[in-house]
């Protein structure tokens, strides 16, 4: 079965997939790398909260321009059917 756009649902998972895991990425990576800058430092935990504060912060970001973007594609493929039923 083939989404509307041509892809087939395999394409749309892998994508999906992708997308999932940037978006874990940037969730956790910042707090590994401020762990291990805490380690050379010699400091307590300091960079790694700073770490995972911005990668939460950057990740909430994600999801919000991926969702407002999924709503734009939405909205202009219902948009014209609804004319058309008026």
């Amino acid at each position: 079965m083939n989404s509307p756009d041509g892809r087939s649902s395999i394409a749309l998972a892998w994508g999906w997939a992708t997308r999932i895991m940037t978006i874990s990425l940037e969730m956790v990576l910042p707090g590994l790398a401020g762990y291990w800058l805490d380690q050379k430092l010699g400091t307590k935990a300091l960079f790694m909260l700073i770490g995972f504060v911005l990668g939460s912060a950057a990740a909430m970001m994600h999801l919000l321009h991926l969702v407002r973007t999924s709503n734009q594609h939405r909205t202009k493929k219902i948009s014209p059917k609804k004319q058309k039923g008026s």
